[in-house]
């Protein structure tokens, strides 16, 4: 008990001497060679900022009705503490305020034509563009200013910005004060919010989402017609973890009750099941917190790889218990051996995945191990102190019996197997590994997370109406550009700026946003007003337009620069620039990541309405800390990097596993051990190719899973399970509580679970059932 006592307070001290950290960050994930976690906490920064925001289209074919109920929305939550902000009005002054705005930096700010003019001195272009828009007949040019601006340079920038501007392409237009489009024969009307950072993206009663989705129902029902159209990340996250909650509630209600009672059934008794417990709560706790203090942080998928510690701990106490029960002394001498090499084996495995190089796989090898160790030490002695040693001094308690046993079950299921010929083993593991090869064959290795989520028919509906009312057309490729300062960051977006250009004119693209396209870099600005100067060689072009005066045209080009710097851009100084060209930026500049070290800062360029021809990578290729970024993609190919590691250092494992069972044994009855759960994680990934499934990432934890627990069937077969009931009972006591905690999750709607418990079920039951032939025969 001392060892015992010191190990785990020894693992526990050193995790709780540690911050704790939750990571649920899917970039973690991904090999520490790639070259996108240098970007990893500004896409963080930038994800976070869209994934809290959230529209809804109001919608009637009458446009007052729907202005009014959008109102009513919007007067509900705009004092909600849940929301930082909600969008429905619309300023009818605020192109006004660009056009002033850009205007007033009609010399710094510019599109690429007009620097281009200016820095060739093809000034007589310019000339032309001012002549066409002065005497054209639909020109709605305002003329007021041309004293100042002859060229009409602040109509020319205010022209680049409604061209990069996104609304450009939306179906949206301002009427009475708010965004309102028309679709099926509705006019919808768009109101906007952001959730505030607090906000947890889990379901609960208050959850702001929630109550939104009530107030939308009730006025639904109150205005006949009305169609409402949500859309927007919380909206998903609130579903799926709604649903998730209620139904891991009635799954794990349901299994915790088969597996209770059916233990009760076996032990008449709770103690058994109270131990049992203590030992996974422990063996995880110590698990979580010894991991904490070697990575800093837990990422959630440990949690779901570490499934395996609750499946051997529960395996070892159904063990130990079953003989406890049976009236065996010395249970620890008994079952030793076989937990040994159990232990050995299954710890052989999660050894062989540190070497990955893959953080995530280092971190869940690690949480197992500790685990595993955590179980197979409170079995050997704790529990030999506690249950052992008391009942070795006093009178026999005739409840701890085999009779007391239901061992009825295990003598038939030992006598079906031993009156097999070893003819008939021999056949039908030939004809098994037959079957198996046409769904082999047929396996896809691969993960994609886009499949593994289905959403409801309502939001599919919402998401493809804003989708296109909206019509801006992102693409899931985009880019993120880094720097040691703004400055240098937009002079690395003007340089991907350009090939984004040459992509546009071949048609790969429709066009871009970055923040370059509204706010130049420094380097830039001055430049453009420095050739600027050239105009003023041209002042004669004032009297062809029939302006008499020249002294402020060439006041303005004569003064101070108005340059515009990203450095006080999001200071209090940012008040003076309009909300339309702020909001913009502001979805855009991701700005500065990290301590005051290694800061570093960062923006985004979204490329819009990509062809197939488009192709983010090569656009970024040879420009430093430019990072193309597609999110799913890599997370796709890093888990199916993931599962395929782990599959060959597993392999490897056993390598290492099957010459020490030729050691302890010999070598045929070390290949009869791992024949079983071998070919039975064979036939998982057979059953996924016959199923025509996806042999994900999850399906590979849950081979792993069962290469680690079905090994324990194999080895207390071994050791005699077919010769005495009581260790046959403890083995298909484990396989069932495995099977019914697992298995129960094939019922589940979230695909990643049922796929996990669907691979757990298939490999143990196999295991189970081929586990008998590794027996002395």
């Amino acid at each position: 008990m001392k060892v015992w006592a010191l190990v785990h307070i020894v693992l526990i001290v050193l995790g709780i001497s540690v911050p704790w950290k939750l990571d649920s960050n899917l970039y973690s994930i991904l090999p520490d060679f790639n070259e996108i976690q240098n970007v990893s906490e500004a896409e963080n920064a930038l994800s976070n900022r869209t994934m809290r925001n959230i529209t809804v289209l109001v919608g009637h074919e009458n446009f007052e009705v729907a202005r009014k109920v959008a109102v009513s929305l919007d007067s509900l939550f705009k004092d909600d503490p849940s929301l930082t902000e909600t969008r429905l009005f619309v300023d009818e002054n605020t192109l006004g305020e660009t056009r002033n705005f850009l205007f007033d930096h009609r010399y710094t700010i510019q599109g690429d034509d007009v620097r281009d003019a200016l820095s060739s001195g093809n000034i007589e272009a310019l000339k032309l563009s001012a002549l066409q828009k002065i005497y054209g007949s639909f020109s709605m040019v305002n003329l007021n200013r041309l004293e100042e601006d002859p060229f009409l340079l602040g109509e020319s920038s205010f022209e680049n910005y409604m061209k990069n501007s996104p609304m450009t392409s939306t179906h949206f237009s301002l009427r009475d004060g708010v965004l309102a489009a028309q679709d099926s024969g509705a006019t919808y009307v768009m109101w906007n919010a952001v959730l505030s950072e607090s906000v947890s993206s889990m379901a609960s009663d208050d959850h702001v989402i929630g109550r939104v989705n009530r107030v939308l129902d009730s006025l639904e029902k109150a205005n006949s017609g009305l169609r409402v159209a949500a859309s927007g990340a919380p909206f998903h996250s609130y579903e799926s973890s709604k649903e998730a909650k209620s139904e891991i509630a009635l799954i794990s209600g349901v299994s915790i009750f088969l597996i209770l009672l059916l233990l009760l059934y076996v032990y008449r008794s709770a103690l058994p099941i109270a131990a049992t417990i203590s030992t996974i709560l422990l063996a995880v706790f110590t698990a979580l917190v010894f991991t904490w203090f070697v990575f800093g942080k837990v990422h959630v998928f440990t949690f779901v790889f570490g499934t395996s510690v609750i499946g051997v701990s529960i395996d070892y106490s159904v063990h130990f218990f079953t003989n406890w029960k049976s009236g065996v002394r010395n249970i620890r001498t008994k079952i030793f051996k076989g937990l040994l090499l159990g232990f050995l084996t299954t710890e052989f495995s999660y050894i062989a995945l540190t070497f990955a190089n893959f953080p995530l796989l280092r971190q869940m090898a690690v949480f197992s191990i500790v685990g595993l160790l955590s179980s197979f030490l409170t079995i050997t002695l704790l529990f030999h102190d506690v249950f052992e040693r008391p009942r070795n001094v006093r009178v026999k308690n005739n409840s701890l019996s085999v009779k007391n046993l239901p061992v009825s079950i295990p003598k038939k299921f030992n006598k079906c197997y031993s009156k097999l010929p070893t003819w008939v083993v021999v056949l039908f593991f030939v004809f098994f590994v037959i079957a198996l090869l046409p769904g082999l064959c047929s396996l896809k290795i691969h993960t994609d997370l886009g499949s593994l989520y289905s959403m409801s028919d309502k939001l599919k509906a919402g998401e493809t109406l804003n989708r296109k009312l909206n019509n801006i057309g992102i693409s899931p490729n985009y880019f993120i550009v880094e720097g040691d300062s703004e400055e240098e960051v937009l002079q690395r977006e003007e340089v991907l700026a350009s090939r984004l250009l040459q992509a546009e004119k071949k048609k790969q693209l429709k066009s871009y946003l970055a923040v370059s396209s509204f706010v130049p870099s420094l380097e830039t600005q001055k430049k453009t007003f420095d050739d600027a100067q050239r105009l003023l060689a041209s002042r004669d072009f004032l009297t062809e337009i029939g302006v008499q005066k020249d002294s402020l045209f060439v006041e303005g080009l004569k003064g101070d620069a108005k340059y515009v710097e990203l450095k006080s851009l999001f200071s209090e100084n940012s008040k003076m620039l309009p909300h339309s060209f702020r909001s913009l930026l502001e979805m855009l500049w991701i700005g500065a990541v990290g301590d005051s070290q290694s800061k570093k800062y960062y923006s985004a360029v979204f490329p819009l309405h990509v062809t197939e021809n488009f192709d983010a990578r090569q656009m970024a290729k040879n420009l430093p800390h430019v990072y193309a970024v597609n999110k799913m993609q890599n997370i796709n190919a890093s888990l199916t990097k993931i599962s395929r590691i782990s599959l060959t250092l597993v392999g490897l494992a056993y390598i290492v596993m099957f010459i020490i069972l030729v050691v302890v044994y010999k070598f045929t009855d070390a290949l009869r051990i791992l024949r079983s759960p071998i070919l039975a994680s064979f036939f998982v990934a057979s059953a996924f190719g016959y199923l025509n499934m996806e042999f994900n990432f999850f399906a590979i934890v849950g081979v792993i899973l069962t290469l680690g627990i079905g090994i324990d069937y194999a080895l207390f077969f071994r050791e005699g399970g077919r010769q005495k009931s009581v260790t046959t009972l403890a083995i298909m006591l484990s396989a069932a509580t495995t099977m019914i905690s697992f298995g129960s999750l094939v019922c589940s709607a979230f695909i990643p679970v049922k796929t996990f418990g669907l691979a757990v079920l298939l490999g143990i039951l196999c295991c189970f059932l081929l586990s008998p032939l590794s027996a002395k025969r």
